[in-house]
């Protein structure tokens, strides 16, 4: 049975990619980080070295693992350098600039392992963490947009490991 280990997933996206890997046979380690009111200036912290964090206490289970052996992280259209056409949201966007900027070395260091890194973006998505999107259009409900990211998750292979993609499955500059 395959093993995957997740973060976030009292709500949103993380919590409909749970659902769907449970549907689908995966052994599934539903991780949330809660931070009180007293935490609160950690919180913006963990958005930038909680990936980090996780993935190096990680690694030596995801090494040992039977091949395929995947890693993803969910990112963000807007920590693109190449693709930042607009402003605002600068914390937000600093920290999944720094996101990419460890995934993507990283996938060049693990391929040799025969580990797949994806990077992976998961569109305008109605989540607690911006209320208002349901205002922007395309915008969809969690469980389209974990459907999508589950979907990079599976299908990419190790030719394709340290892109970074669209839940919609095309490429995005870095």
């Amino acid at each position: 049975m395959p093993i995957a280990v997740m973060t976030g997933c009292n709500s949103g996206i993380a919590h409909a990619m749970a659902k769907i890997a449970l549907e689908d046979g995966w052994k599934v380690y539903a991780l949330d980080i809660v931070l009180g009111d007293k935490l609160k200036s950690l919180e913006e912290k963990q958005f930038t070295y909680g990936p980090f964090l996780l993935t190096q206490a990680l690694l030596p289970n995801i090494l040992a693992a039977p091949e395929p052996r995947r890693l993803s992280v969910v990112s963000s259209r807007v920590g693109s350098i190449v693709d930042n056409t607009s402003g605002g949201y600068y914390a937000y966007r600093a920290s999944k600039t720094a996101v990419n900027s460890f995934f993507k070395p990283l996938s060049v260091g693990l391929k040799d392992k025969g580990v797949i890194v994806t990077v992976l973006h998961p569109g305008f998505t109605k989540t607690n963490l911006e209320p208002d999107i349901w205002k922007m259009p395309g915008v969809v409900e969690p469980e389209v947009a974990a459907g999508g990211l589950w979907k990079m998750v599976l299908e990419k292979g190790i030719e394709e490991t340290g892109k970074f993609w669209h839940r919609d499955n095309f490429e995005l500059p870095w």
